[in-house]
């Protein structure tokens, strides 16, 4: 039993030498591994826009402009001096107003709200409406006062590339 097992790991190790052993001969004629390239680049927005301008299966554009438009409307207040007064601040409302339904519009609006039961009765109620973004390149096409209420109607052109960009999450 002892030489069967003396012989057995005798013919593993002479496996194992055999089987890993080359001449220094045999390792030259080999020919050289081709040695493995990492190659970084750093594309662009423009580079993907090229592309998908190429590759017209991929990228089909049959919509190249939206028009989002929104009318702002804003009060001219009772305390003020002069009616060129009462007329520039009702201005400055429905412009306000008016990038903010804008706003609304592209970005979606936060709702907060909180409230408070005493007695089973409510108590308090809280709703909080937030905006944040970022309005360019709006323009104003139309503007009136009438009756003390300022209105201003305001639109954004954006194309369809654009639009993908900003706004697909």
């Amino acid at each position: 039993m002892n030489k069967w097992i003396a012989s057995l790991i005798a013919g593993l190790v002479l496996v194992m030498f055999f089987s890993g052993c080359m001449s220094k001969q045999q390792a030259a004629n080999l020919p050289p591994e081709p040695e493995k390239k990492v190659i970084i680049q750093k594309v662009d927005k423009e580079d993907i826009r090229q592309v998908m301008r190429e590759e017209k299966l991929l990228y089909i554009n049959n919509a190249p402009e939206r028009v989002f438009e929104v009318m702002g409307e804003g009060i001219a207040p009772q305390n003020t001096i002069s009616p060129a007064q009462a007329m520039a601040l009702a201005k400055r409302a429905a412009l306000a107003d008016a990038y903010r339904q804008m706003g609304a519009k592209l970005y979606g609006v936060r709702i907060s709200a909180k409230d408070t039961i005493q007695d089973a009765a409510l108590k308090d109620s809280r709703i909080v409406a937030q905006v944040d973004g970022i309005i360019k390149n709006a323009t104003i096409t139309n503007m009136s006062f009438q009756d003390g209420l300022y209105r201003v109607r305001m639109e954004l052109k954006m194309s369809e590339e654009r639009w993908s960009e900003i706004f697909s999450y």
